[in-house]
């Protein structure tokens, strides 16, 4: 009696070791996708009007520029943004084509000036220069890229300024590294 219960047991261990030596791999591959950061111009600076001071033809009887403003351009930024590259372009003007042209306004003999303001010296963007004279470079502090601007009248024509109002627009686009 005692062996085939000993066959029996020894049979199902058999198969119980049989199923076991069964075995299957396989593998499993991850991908994805690491970018970079980006940078955007902050809100206000997205469309955003300079009112430059107002200004009398008189004024230019004894100089060729007036009523400065000044104002910053903010882009935010990721934390891996290094440095930001602001590039200015716009219309320029038919008698005094590195300044930016009044294109809406009634004023004559009269044109923008636009310019970065780093460390307090002027630096005048030209309307018809190449991108790498309309540009200048910021490194980012704390995710955030200012640069200093400025912007002011320029008397284009030597038969003088008219009254009327001022119009430029210009452009900027940011690249970001």
């Amino acid at each position: 009696m005692k062996t085939p219960l000993f066959v029996s047991l020894l049979a199902a261990a058999a198969t119980i070791t049989g199923t076991a030596q069964a075995v299957q791999t396989g593998s499993l591959r991850f991908t994805g996708n690491i970018e970079g950061g980006t940078c955007h111009l902050a809100t206000s600076d997205v469309s955003r009007t300079i009112e430059l001071p107002q200004v009398k033809v008189s004024d230019f009887d004894s100089t060729t520029w007036a009523g400065l403003k000044t104002f910053d351009l903010t882009a935010n930024c990721d934390s891996d943004i290094r440095n930001v590259t602001f590039t200015f372009s716009g219309t320029a003007d038919a008698f005094a084509p590195t300044r930016f042209a009044n294109v809406g306004g009634t004023a004559r003999g009269v044109a923008t000036v636009i310019q970065s303001r780093i460390g307090g010296t002027a630096y005048n963007f030209p309307a018809n220069g190449n991108a790498t004279e309309r540009s200048r470079t910021i490194p980012t502090t704390a995710g955030r890229a200012v640069i200093p601007m400025g912007a002011h009248y320029i008397k284009t024509s030597i038969s003088g300024v008219t009254k009327g109002t001022l119009l430029t627009t210009a452009n900027v686009t940011i690249t970001y590294n």
